[in-house]
């Protein structure tokens, strides 16, 4: 009879193997576990900016179309007028107010619009430092006016925060100068 060569594996081939296999198992889940981190990171840096970008958007459709702007001397807010538009959505001449005062302001770490047909929040989690100032601890205004006894511009900048981990804020800053094109005095 011929003696078989087959043989079983030894105590030590099998931890050695178990070893490896942890090893593979334990570095999967670190690679895992950090994709998510990042993925999360990455998420809410996305949220504050889209929120940021669409709170200055909104701000812009809106005093495009003032007739006044009055900024607050913290910078923090401001009122504005509307003119009056006919049925069909045309500005009446001569331009004047449409009779309802309207407000943008910071209260608390949320960003308002009042007055008007839908008062509501267009940006929340604001922060008053500015992240891209020297040291990244800067004040700023959300609202600077123009220069001139009218204004005909108002520079907008406006930084929310987000969490984007369970220990990790997202910030994102926007900034954008709008020109009035209603006012009473430049339209003919």
């Amino acid at each position: 009879m011929m003696k078989s060569k087959k043989r079983g594996t030894t105590l030590v081939e099998t931890i050695i193997a178990a070893g490896f296999s942890t090893l593979a198992v334990l570095g999967a889940t670190l690679l895992f576990l950090s994709s998510s981190m990042t993925w999360i990171r990455g998420t809410g840096r996305i949220d504050a900016e889209a929120t940021t970008n669409r709170a200055v958007r909104e701000i812009s459709r809106e005093l495009r179309e003032a007739m006044t702007v009055t900024v607050d001397a913290n910078g923090l807010g401001l009122s504005y007028r509307l003119p009056v538009k006919d049925s069909s959505g045309s500005y009446t001449m001569p331009i004047t107010w449409d009779g309802v005062s309207r407000r943008i302001q910071l209260d608390g770490s949320h960003l308002n619009i009042t007055g008007g047909a839908t008062p509501h929040t267009i940006c929340k989690g604001v922060i008053l430092t500015d992240t891209q100032s020297p040291g990244g601890t800067g004040a700023y205004q959300i609202f600077t006016a123009g220069s001139g006894a009218i204004t005909r511009s108002l520079t907008v900048l406006l930084v929310s925060s987000r969490n984007a981990d369970y220990n990790k804020m997202a910030t994102s800053r926007s900034r954008e100068t709008i020109y009035l094109r209603n006012i009473p005095q430049l339209v003919n």
